[in-house]
């Protein structure tokens, strides 16, 4: 399970490092690999390889002869990018998920269980004073 918030940098050629915290949760069958791709609210998704054959196998199962469910399917799938951790703990991802997500100098990296984020910083600013579940009123049926 991934969770806390961090702060790094973008480096030239679009590296990222992650946290020490998060490498340490990769299964030794995931073998240092994640599968990066465009997320929801204009984040990038970071999964650990076993996590994203999970995301597979249940979009897998989505009806294809359902519009939503095709476009839904392609969004995670099309963009998708196979990375892996390098000797300093980095990733490169690539530059039109760079561009998606508008990383520029700085990168937020946050846990969210059971995948990463990465968010331009500005925009997980505005991403997380929406996202109060004080103001939201809630989940139905979620009791924290």
């Amino acid at each position: 399970m991934y969770n806390g918030k961090y702060k790094y940098s973008l480096e030239e050629k679009g590296r990222i490092f992650i946290p020490v915290k998060f490498r340490r949760g990769l299964m030794p069958d995931d073998e240092d690999t994640f599968v990066v791709t465009k997320g929801y609210d204009g984040c990038l998704a970071l999964y650990p390889l076993n996590e994203w054959r999970k995301v597979g196998e249940k979009l897998k199962k989505y009806p294809t002869n359902d519009s939503k469910s095709r476009k839904t399917a392609r969004w995670f799938s099309a963009n998708a990018e196979v990375v892996k951790l390098d000797s300093q703990g980095r990733i490169k991802v690539p530059q039109h998920l760079v561009d998606f997500a508008k990383l520029v100098k700085e990168v937020v990296i946050i846990g969210v269980f059971n995948r990463i984020e990465l968010w331009e910083p500005k925009a997980y600013e505005k991403e997380e004073k929406e996202s109060d579940p004080t103001k939201l009123g809630g989940i139905e049926g979620l009791n924290l």
